[in-house]
């Protein structure tokens, strides 16, 4: 499959230091090889409800408070545009130059063939993207038709794009939601999902009691979720708030047989004919009977860990650095039914803690104040946060200033 390479033009339009005094955010999205301005284009401060649309001239305004902020360009039909600002020291004015979208003659096949197998795939895709918990179930996506939805059934990696932005609605949480889909991919035989894009929330407007039932969904969805924890992990508040972080120590279990040593065995097997009687002190029957032994050992480490061995100010905020895996248990709630069964499918038990594990896929991440993690895909999520999706998330400016 072909990669989609991603072109950027802006240009910012400077006078005197002397004119660059703290206020809006101004500026003008037209065509890159015409430039005819471009009306109706969606500018959005990334995972926000801060958002707003050019008009006729191709000219938007967004009112920013000082700091720096993520900005988002987006129109059907072109590449979007992903922009950091600094409204500490804001320019008077930006042109984004928006780049139409090529796209390969195996997507636009792939959009054509509509069979099945097609919508089976998309409700995988839900599942994996919007969610399964209670509210990411009654999460409904408006606009399925402009998904490019592929399967590689040697590879097991189901792989969606969107022609344009997804338009999702959230009855639960009370937002309607713009999600420019960058990425997303679902490793099928690892059974692991990675996914990147940038959401706009609006805020849905309803009467007295929806807007109680909202603000009570809202805070219930906030509590132990990962703008939660990073939030109060700043501050060096987990325990206060309600969660215990320790180190998980994993190691291959040395009882079980490498991969290699059991294919070995299954072939010796198949040698004899596969239906030989083993007995329980054949070399062949004491391998495949260790094959359903744990690959991995895990041992929890009971010692707290000092905030100074893993976290770091910087001038850009601060950042997270650690080996290996830590356990993050929430305290404040218990898991949700659905987890409970999608996790423990070959023995019963009952709701436990929110327990989630995480791991770095780089050296360090920097967390940001409103509880985001700059670069999402460097950070690994199993347990709790890993089936929590789209359907639960809140915007970044969620409960901030308030």
């Amino acid at each position: 499959m072909a990669i989609i390479k991603y072109t950027l033009f802006v240009i910012l339009l400077w006078v005197s230091f002397s004119a660059q005094a703290q206020g809006p955010l101004k500026g003008r999205v037209v065509d890159g090889e015409t430039n005819e301005a471009l009306p109706f284009v969606s500018v959005f401060v990334n995972t926000t409800t801060i958002g707003t649309t050019t008009n006729e001239k191709g000219e938007f305004t967004l009112s920013l408070q000082p700091g720096t902020y993520e900005i988002v360009v987006s129109y059907i039909g072109y590449e979007p545009i992903i922009y950091q600002v600094d409204m500490n020291q804001p320019p008077p004015s930006i042109l984004f130059k928006l780049t139409p979208k090529e796209f390969t003659l195996s997507e636009v096949e792939v959009t054509a063939q509509r069979d099945s197998s097609w919508y089976v795939n998309l409700e995988v895709f839900k599942e994996n993207f919007l969610g399964k918990s209670q509210l990411a179930r009654q999460c409904k996506l408006l606009n399925p038709e402009v998904l490019i939805i592929s399967f590689n059934p040697q590879t097991g990696v189901l792989d969606v794009k969107a022609r344009d932005m997804l338009q999702i609605e959230n009855p639960e949480l009370g937002y309607r939601i713009k999600y420019v889909l960058v990425e997303f991919k679902y490793f099928t035989q690892e059974n692991y999902v990675t996914y990147l894009g940038y959401p706009r929330y609006e805020p849905m407007l309803g009467k007295k009691a929806k807007d109680k039932r909202w603000s009570k969904n809202r805070q219930k969805a906030y509590n132990g979720s990962v703008m939660h924890f990073v939030r109060v992990l700043r501050k060096q508040q987990l325990q206060e708030e309600g969660f215990n972080l320790r180190r998980l120590i994993r190691t291959p279990n040395p009882n079980r047989p490498s991969e290699e040593e059991l294919e070995a065995a299954r072939e010796q097997l198949r040698q004899r004919g596969g239906d030989s009687n083993l007995s329980k002190n054949d070399p062949i029957s004491i391998t495949l009977s260790k094959a359903s032994l744990p690959k991995i050992l895990e041992q929890l480490d009971t010692a707290k860990v000092p905030y100074q061995t893993y976290l770091c100010p910087t001038d850009k905020g601060v950042t997270m650095a650690f080996e290996g895996y830590f356990q993050v248990v929430y305290t404040g709630e218990k898991e949700e039914s659905g987890y409970v069964q999608a996790s423990s499918q070959f023995q019963r038990r009952g709701p436990t803690y929110q327990t989630s594990v995480i791991s770095l896929n780089v050296d360090a991440v920097l967390l940001e104040e409103t509880g985001n993690i700059v670069e999402p895909l460097d950070v690994l999520f199993e347990g709790y946060w890993s089936w929590e999706k789209i359907g639960d998330m809140l915007p970044q400016d969620y409960g901030l200033g308030k």
